[in-house]
Formats: structure tokens, sequence, C-alpha cells
């Protein structure tokens, strides 16, 4: 069968499988977070979800921000994003072996199957569920739990009609980074606060169970070309698959203050790692060898994930017709300097050149050397009566994936945002939002400064050189029963 054909690889490198890392989010992820970039999804609430909102999106934001509740709510929050990427690559990033660079390039074919534009329009769906109460009037106590995806993504490349014996060209020109997959970090947090009568502060801190799951298809050689064909004109490309998941736990920490008359609110919080460092995911990888034998190994998948620091503060103006609002987050990226497959068990161990001293224990690494990001985010409301709230906020957040090791997994830019939307408070019990969103990634060109192919194995892979675009609109839709 065609698909069979596609996933040879040849024997003697046949544990060497991608793992590929997707925007969602923004994502998100993917759909990605409009105010710090990478992979943070969040988004729920839109203007509602700041770190200096008392609602049920504080469970994430701030959990001190429980202790401006009052009664029980139950908030569900529903994001359809549609997200559109580009990746044009050019002759200048092919990634022929040596030994068959000459011929390869020289072959019209090979150009065409490696070079051109690869194009994604997905459509995702990214929820949140949560609860806060007071536990009846209590001055001291708050609680909150909420389920939610604040990492992650997924993304399925357009096929193309591809070159006449390049088989996996109709898989696009991204295919050696990604071709389809998902990423998905799933917090459970329980979250607690305590009020400081008489003085509008609260502190707060949660808990979350972090369920993480991983599962990439990608174009694979076994010497970690973009060569498509052997030297007789069989097969090279391959295709991988690597599936992996894991349980972490996540804490975060944090302090609200609002003033007597609420007009002032201020938050602060910090949200650790998942896993509080390094996570280690358990999982198989997947393929078939030249020949047609069909190879599963275990493994393990390591990551970093970033911590992350929020303020936020918000203003009503006298005449209780506007409220001023702003936002700030830092999150430290930095600390995702790789992805890395391994034999189930053994750790990751690589060299500046991207070689490993136990070259046995590790089956794929690659390098991401990511920088810390900001994002920062001003928005009014405006109060047109009791009920209706009308919102509007513009913001931007720094790119984290840097040019050497940005690939067709990890699309990413300085972004600008907006957002625009109403809250309608039907009933002392009943409260409807929707907004619209929208983030604008910078186009990103590389102008040779991709290092991917560079990198000694197990950490090289096909140049991903070449010009990125992308967006993503985002629709928002929340509704709260509060008792």
């Amino acid at each position: 069968m065609r698909s069979r054909k596609l996933l040879c690889l040849h024997a003697r490198k046949a544990t060497f499988a991608a793992i590929t890392l997707l925007t969602l989010a923004v994502g998100v992820g993917t759909p990605t977070e409009a105010r710090a970039n990478g992979y943070l999804t969040a988004r729920f609430g839109s203007d509602h979800g700041t770190p200096a909102m008392a609602n049920t999106y504080a469970v994430y934001y701030n959990p001190a921000a429980l202790g401006g509740t009052t009664g029980t709510t139950i908030t569900a929050d529903v994001s359809l994003a549609l997200r559109y990427a580009h990746y044009k690559r050019p002759e200048e990033a092919l990634s022929p072996s040596t030994n068959a660079s000459d011929r390869l390039r020289a072959d019209p074919n090979y150009v065409a199957a490696n070079t051109g534009d690869g194009n994604l329009l997905n459509l995702l769906a990214l929820p949140f569920a949560g609860i806060n109460t007071d536990f009846g009037g209590s001055p001291y106590f708050r609680a909150g739990y909420a389920v939610y995806v604040p990492f992650g993504g997924m993304a399925t490349w357009d096929r193309r009609s591809g070159v006449p014996g390049e088989l996996g060209s109709t898989d696009g020109v991204q295919r050696w980074h990604n071709i389809s997959g998902q990423i998905l970090t799933i917090y459970n947090t329980f979250a607690g606060a305590v009020v400081i009568p008489n003085t509008g502060l609260s502190f707060g801190a949660s808990v979350s169970p972090v369920i993480q799951h991983v599962a990439t298809t990608r174009a694979r050689t076994a010497d970690d070309s973009d060569d498509t064909t052997n030297t007789n004109g069989t097969l090279k490309e391959g295709r991988s698959y690597l599936d992996a998941s894991g349980v972490n736990l996540a804490a975060s920490f944090g302090a609200y203050w609002q003033s007597p008359d609420s007009r002032i609110r201020l938050g602060a919080a910090y949200l650790s790692q998942p896993g509080f460092g390094t996570s280690r995911l358990s999982g198989t990888l997947n393929g078939v060898v030249q020949g047609g034998a069909y190879v599963k190994q275990d493994i393990d998948f390591l990551q970093t994930w970033p911590d992350i620091v929020r303020v936020g503060g918000a203003w009503r103006l006298p005449n209780d017709k506007v409220e001023f609002r702003s936002d700030l987050e830092y999150v430290r990226w930095s600390v995702f300097d790789n992805q890395c497959v391994v034999i189930k068990g053994r750790d990751c161990k690589i060299n500046p050149d991207g070689s490993s001293p136990n070259a046995q224990d590790v089956v794929l690494n690659i390098p991401r050397n990511w920088k810390d990001a900001i994002g920062y985010r001003l928005g009014v409301g405006y109060f047109a009566n009791s009920d209706l709230e009308l919102f509007a906020s513009g913001g931007f957040a720094t790119a984290a994936a840097p040019k050497e090791t940005i690939d067709a997994s990890t699309i990413d830019a300085f972004s600008v945002s907006g957002a625009i939307g109403a809250r309608y408070t039907v009933s002392r019990h009943f409260a409807f939002a929707a907004s619209y969103n929208h983030i604008y990634y910078l186009p990103v060109d590389t102008k040779g400064a991709n290092k991917l192919n560079e990198f000694a194995s197990p950490s090289k892979s096909p140049s991903a050189d070449g010009k990125y675009t992308s967006q993503i609109g985002m629709l928002n839709a929340n509704a709260s029963y509060t008792f």
C-alpha cells in the first residue's frame, strides 16, 4: 500500500524518529497565546482572563483573585480558533546527503519535491470549565477547580499534488519537520485562597495534576538529509510516528488586592513548570523499515516547559461607566533547550555540537534554544448599563523561537493582537459573553540563519530556512451561573 511505502526507513536507523511540537495556539499552540508566544494557548475568558479579575478564570491566572469572588459560580468557556500558516522553502534550504549532493541538486524532481509552498488551515476548539465558591459566604476562604489546556496545539498541513516519482512530496515541503500531530497539556487545577478581613488582600495557591500527550508524524531519512531517493532510484524518504504521554504536577501561588470600593484591583501570580523541571513522557516510536518489517520501540520523550510570572491591574472610573485593564506576562521559554527522544528510562546528554556522549541512549534530539518572551495587553470596558458591558483590548508579544531553530512545527514571531466583545448579565444568576480575538504574527524570513542541518547526529535534521507567516482568528464564548 502507498501509505506503507511512505513509511520506509533504513533498518540501521529505524529508531531515528521525529518529535515535533505544534502551535494550537496559540498555539496555542495552536492557537498560541496572544500575550506570550511559543505554545501558551491560554486565552480563556478573553479580556476577563487576567491576574486582576475575580472570577472562575482566576483558578488559572491567579488563584489569589478568588478572594474577590462571592457566591458559587460555574463557568463554561470555549474558543473556536481558525489558524492559518504558510511556509515557503527556498532552494537554499535543500539539505542533500554529502554523497548525493551533486546528483540531487541537478535533479529537477528532487528540487521540486523539496521547495515551494506549504499551507495550513485548521479549525480548533479550546475548552475551559471551572467552578469557584465562597463556601456560603465565608469571610476567610475561597476555593475553585478548573480543567483546561494552557500549553499545546494540533496541526495538519495541507496535502498537495506532488511531484511524479517523489511519493513523499504530496505531504508538502514542510514534511521534514511536521506533517500532522498534536501536543496537549491538560491541567486539572485545584485552587484555594485565604482572605485577610478588612484589608482587601488575599493570597492563593493551586496544585495541578498535568496530563501531557504528544503524537506526531514527520518525514525522516536514515542520514537526516532530505534525500528522497537512493542512487539506484529506490525510495529513501520515510515516515516516523511518535506517541507518548505522562502525568506531572504543577503549582502556582499569588496575591490579590482590591480597594474598599473595588474600583482598583491588583494581582500577581507565579505558575511553575509542569513537573517542576523536565517532563518525562513514555510511549512508543513506530515505523516500517526497508523491506516492509514493522518496528516498534519503547521510548521516553523529554522536554522542559517554562514557568510564568503574571501581573495585572484594573481601574474603574468614578462614573462607573469605564474601566481600564492592563496585564503583563513573562514566560521563561529559555529553559526550552531541546526535545529529546531516548531509550526508555535513559537520560538525554547532548554536547554543544549536537552529538551525544551516550549515543546508544539518545534516539533523536531536536535543538530549540528558545528565549524568554513577554506579552502585554491594555484594554477597556464600557458599562452601557448595569447589565451590558462592551470591551476591547490590544496587545503584543515577543517571539520565543529563534531563526536558528524555527521550523514548520514551531512557527513563532513578534505578534500583535486585538479583541472586541460584549458581556451581558441576564439575571443575578446568568451571564454570557462573546468576543472576537485576532493574532497577527509578523512575517519571518530566516535568510540563511537556520542551523538545524548543521548539528551533529542525533540533533541533525534538514534545514528549515525560508519564509513563515501565521495568523489566528478566534471566537470566544462563555457562560456563567452563580448561586
